[in-house]
């Protein structure tokens, strides 16, 4: 027997094996590949629908983001100018009653020293009477 043409044949049928390997491996992955293609598309198909609630929801919240900032913005002015409100109503009160309140303390500062003016003249009187009294002899 000639051993070259055993070895020869051995490998010649364990080439075709691996390459009856390779070629099913092959067919598989690229199954496989198809799969993976078709389950991506799937799941494009599906998550565009959800993409678009998401910019319809991020729509929605920019223009409420938006709304919310023109009220906060209306509500500080409206403040301000409240604020300014009663500080010029404050002054102006202020004014009225401090003027009165004023000339008011000058009436009663020139109250007070007619007042102690008729009660030095009273005491005078008084003192000038009981001066008199001592003097009489009765």
């Amino acid at each position: 027997m000639n051993w070259q043409l055993v070895c020869l044949a051995a490998i010649a049928v364990s080439t075709v094996i691996l390459a009856t390997i390779q070629i099913v491996l092959l067919l598989r992955i690229a199954k496989l590949a198809n799969q993976a293609t078709a389950a991506i598309e799937e799941v494009r198909h599906e998550i565009k629908p959800l993409m678009a609630k998401v910019h319809h929801i991020a729509d929605d919240a920019a223009r409420a983001t938006a709304l919310a900032l023109a009220q906060v913005e209306r509500v500080d002015r409206l403040l301000t100018t409240t604020a300014e409100r009663v500080d010029d109503a404050v002054s102006l009160v202020r004014g009225a009653v401090s003027g009165p309140l004023k000339s008011g303390s000058v009436m009663l500062g020139a109250f007070r020293m007619v007042m102690a003016l008729v009660g030095e003249w009273r005491r005078g009187a008084r003192a000038s009477r009981e001066d008199d009294d001592a003097l009489f002899v009765g």
